[in-house]
């Protein structure tokens, strides 16, 4: 069985690399590859486990080296949550690298430089945050509107109009008449995992939608009662007893780090994340290898943001 997968995949290999391999030059080679690298990514080398059960575990990987982000490389194979690759270094070579460090995109650089994504085409907004604006501060001292795309207290991704950025929640401004201390908040909702977004600040006043634990929202306005969010660019009021409020946290306060299994990050392995250190509700599994933002440790648990959720995780899952 583990022979025949085996070459199944070194067949399939074979076949996506075939192209490619026709390149005699690093011009010819960037234009013959439609996949990037996105940032600066360890390269294994891969070989056959000796306890293979699934296509998940078939290899055991050895970092080599680094791919630098930017590479243009030619898919050959996937297993576990790894991409096999071909890339120019003096002439074609192949690795491994984790798969969330691969993207498609098109087969020019200015292409790549202009914001494509996934399929090739051009970045888009997801629409949600589209009518809420907000101003990014850049580094040069220059103001711009922006959407957002992914809410932290830390960390935010943002879309500029051409492409997504990753920057610092304490870079971006919005009008809210909340306190500093509160600017942010997170939903709780302890008892069922969930909590219901009204109109307005009234027990009969209408449900428009509902709030999942875990998830982070802007604050506009504090209630005695009820506050006023946004969640997921959906204004509403939901009861303070769901919400646990939070500052915008500033860049010195938080750390990053990647989720592991067993000191690896390279596994098909995933780990989950709950809504507070007793482990009272799961809020999502994440496979290791994703990049957390952290924000403290509280015995044998940290609070970290991942995808827009606030949880905390067992430090042992870090490193």
């Amino acid at each position: 069985m583990k022979k025949a997968l085996f070459a199944i995949l070194m067949l399939c290999a074979l076949c996506f690399a075939l192209p490619a391999m026709a390149a005699d030059t690093k011009e010819e080679w960037n234009a013959s590859c439609n996949w990037v690298i996105t940032s600066d990514a360890t390269l294994y080398t891969a070989t056959v486990s000796d306890d293979v059960t699934t296509a998940t575990d078939l290899y055991e990987y050895t970092p080599v080296g680094t791919i630098a982000a930017g590479s243009r490389v030619s898919i050959r194979s996937s297993s576990g949550g790894m991409r096999e690759i071909s890339y120019w270094n003096g002439g074609v070579r192949s690795g491994w690298v984790q798969d969330s460090y691969v993207r498609w995109a098109a087969a020019s650089t200015e292409e790549v430089e202009a914001g494509t994504t996934t399929g090739g085409k051009k970045a888009q907004s997801s629409g949600l945050w589209e009518d809420f604006p907000v101003k990014l501060a850049r580094e040069d001292g220059t103001v711009v509107t922006v959407t957002l795309e992914e809410l932290g207290t830390a960390q935010c991704v943002v879309f500029d109009g051409e492409e997504m950025l990753t920057v610092a929640t304490e870079s971006l401004s919005w009008d809210t008449e909340a306190p500093e201390d509160k600017a942010m908040a997170v939903i709780y909702a302890p008892r069922t995992g969930k909590c219901t977004l009204r109109a307005s600040a009234s027990n009969s006043a209408k449900a428009i939608g509902q709030c999942e634990a875990g998830k982070i929202v802007i604050v506009l306005k504090v209630g005695k009662v009820y506050t006023r969010i946004l969640y997921d660019g959906k204004e509403g009021c939901v009861l303070n007893s769901t919400l646990t409020f939070s500052p915008v946290v500033s860049a010195d306060e938080y750390t990053t780090a990647m989720l592991s299994y067993q000191g690896r990050t390279d596994s098909s392995a995933t780990i989950s994340m709950y809504t507070a250190t007793d482990a009272e509700r799961k809020l999502d599994q994440f496979r290791v290898g994703n990049e957390v933002v952290v924000l403290g440790e509280k015995g044998t648990w940290t609070e970290i943001e991942i995808d827009g959720l606030h949880g905390f995780v067992k430090t042992k899952y870090l490193d």
